[in-house]
């Protein structure tokens, strides 16, 4: 890693983009950048596809559950393997395996190949995708010193969002562009969507690193779960942290597969799709960018509540509106509180895990982050059958609410908590935060109890 030090006069830092200082970061957030557009537009043509052949929400909820179900399998042991073999090698593999597949899967497509196989092929690269899932967080520790890391995950967090703009506008193009039969469309759009999902793995495999944390080199596969598992049981306030993604993560992201659901149920074309993952990306964009200062203003973990409650607002006001700028705005804004909300969360989970478990603990709010989106996606797709998309969207928004209710009331202590600008100090109520408990502590304003 470049040993050039951030200094307070540089623009990048002024502006909160510390870790944009150094040169391995810059490489993996373009890289970020391409690996999340990709897989916009594979999302929304998949989704196409499925919605054009069976004409169902319900199939479209379904076949999400089964592409996304490898996350909810496999997100632990993928972070086993990650503190095993290290960040890097598992990026780069996973984007280099997971793009040959969309590939596969595209030409499946696109000779008429029955749902059921192009499904299992989905689902082999939902296994490939979730190998690499713990270590696109994970790896900014080893890309930057500890002073950027609260940058560099907003960042990532930017870069996920940029790529939904660029990848929900690229998908309502070539879903319209590449063929005038919107199912040919679709399946070319899933090939283009390959080869941008495996490019990138050529310059993060010759990323020079430093990692820091201690490889796990244990064979067994259970054990270092449980051992992360009963971690953050012994310590609420973590494990609050770390529960509390089971709301965003198994209902409010899920909402990004019934996407071409709402736009059928608002009576627009279907390449408005495009529009629908822009406005979200646009929002996402905009968090990112003003997530750092916001965290340090509002504090890491007053961010976290902020987050899930602008979630629900953008999910409400995505239901209520009924037209296609009203779901643009809501989902942005419900798209800014995913960032604010994850961006915090992560920067706490990793403050506070230890080095030897940092892979592990951050594979385990990831499963409950993004490997429960296919339980959401399975509920999400019965409900809008049900109902309609809308409706749900409503829904959503409510469990949102409450959820971020619940867990200020378990655990107030979450709120108080806050990164320093160094990255080197978590000051707050860090009583049940498991801080300094596998080594020296790191001073906090106030006891640990």
């Amino acid at each position: 890693m470049t040993t050039r030090t951030a200094s307070a006069s540089n623009p990048l830092e002024r502006l909160g983009f510390t870790a944009l200082v150094y040169a391995p970061f810059r490489i993996f957030f373009v890289a970020n950048l391409a690996s999340n557009a990709s897989w916009f537009i594979f999302s929304a043509a998949l989704n196409t596809y499925i919605l054009q052949i069976t004409g169902s929400a319900a199939e479209v909820g379904f076949a999400s559950f089964i592409y996304s179900l490898p996350s909810a399998l496999f997100m632990l042991h993928a972070g086993l393997l990650t503190d095993r073999f290290g960040a890097k090698r598992l990026v780069a593999l996973s984007l280099a395996l997971s793009g040959l597949a969309c590939i596969g899967l595209g030409f499946l497509a696109s000779i008429s190949t029955p749902l059921s196989i192009i499904l299992v092929v989905a689902f082999v690269m939902g296994v490939l995708q979730t190998l690499g899932s713990p270590a696109f967080i994970s790896i900014v520790n080893d890309l930057v010193p500890a002073r950027a890391i609260s940058s560099a995950v907003a960042l990532t967090f930017l870069g996920f969002n940029f790529g939904r703009i660029a990848g929900g506008i690229a998908a309502g193009i070539l879903l319209v562009a590449l063929s005038p039969n919107l199912l040919t469309a679709a399946a070319l759009s899933i090939i283009v969507a390959g080869i941008l999902q495996g490019l990138p793995a050529i310059p993060v495999a010759r990323i020079k690193v430093t990692e820091r944390a201690s490889r796990t080199t244990k064979i067994a596969l259970f054990r270092p779960l449980v051992e992360a598992a009963a971690y953050a049981a012994r310590f609420p306030t973590l494990g609050v942290l770390i529960v509390l993604a089971i709301a965003p993560g198994a209902i409010g992201l899920s909402y990004m597969y019934m996407l071409p659901v709402v736009v059928r149920d608002l009576g627009a074309a279907p390449d408005t799709v495009g529009l629908l993952y822009a406005g979200g990306g646009a929002g996402g964009l905009a968090a990112g960018l003003v997530a750092e200062p916001l965290m340090q203003r509002l504090g890491h973990g007053r961010a976290v509540f902020a987050g899930l409650t602008l979630v629900a607002i953008g999910m409400i006001v995505a239901g209520v509106g009924g037209m296609v700028p009203f779901a643009m705005l809501g989902i942005a804004l419900a798209q800014a509180g995913f960032v604010i909300y994850a961006s915090s969360s992560l920067a706490l989970v990793q403050a506070l895990s230890p080095a030897r478990l940092r892979g592990r603990l951050t594979s385990l709010f990831t499963l409950l982050y993004w490997g429960l989106m296919p339980i959401g996606a399975l509920l999400e797709g019965a409900a809008a059958e049900r109902t309609n998309s809308l409706v749900t969207l409503i829904a959503m928004g409510a469990i949102m609410l409450a959820a971020g209710a619940v867990a200020l009331l378990l655990r107030p202590q979450i709120a108080s908590l806050r990164l320093s600008r160094d990255g080197s100090q978590v000051t707050g109520n860090t009583a049940g935060s498991g801080l300094g408990s596998d080594g020296p502590p790191t001073p906090a304003t106030s006891p640990t109890g």
